[in-house]
């Protein structure tokens, strides 16, 4: 067994901690840290599973024994440089060089730009891949990203 570290965004939660922290608990959520951010909760899980889908199901499954339904795993979609780094375990500034092809392999992914804020965005699964390759990302962390959900 190996310990998965994700995040599951719950959108459908309101940010009254007190009362959800029991709740979580007892549907199966005491490996996860419960937060807020601006009345949005999340739950930042480090669970142990034979593989990274299963963790993450098995989060899911557990949430949704408490009626939400609007889940996002956080691991599996698009990300800006500093939060990518801050997951590898590394500086901005050296995920940076990686994403202008003045380290590595020049094969970093490609960005996607937000139309109104012009600020570049990742692929993190691509991302992990390609850090994977390189070398520079746990194999659990991988494995995350990668988890067909």
């Amino acid at each position: 067994m190996n310990t998965y570290h994700f995040t599951i965004v719950v959108r459908d939660a309101r940010s009254d901690l007190a009362n959800l922290e029991d709740k979580f608990f007892e549907a199966g959520c005491d490996d996860a840290l419960i937060c807020s951010y601006n009345d949005t909760v999340y739950l930042e899980f480090d669970r142990e599973a034979e593989n990274a889908t299963q963790a993450i199901r098995s989060a899911l499954d557990n949430i949704r024994l408490l009626g939400f339904s609007d889940l996002i795993v956080e691991e599996q979609g698009f990300s800006v440089l500093s939060e990518m780094a801050d997951r590898a375990g590394m500086s901005r500034q050296a995920l940076s060089l990686y994403a202008q092809n003045k380290r590595g392999d020049g094969n970093f992914p490609r960005p996607m730009y937000g139309l109104s804020s012009k600020s570049a965005m990742y692929s993190w699964p691509e991302v992990a891949t390609w850090l994977f390759k390189q070398g520079k990302l746990e194999k659990t962390h991988y494995e995350v990203a990668k988890a067909v959900i």
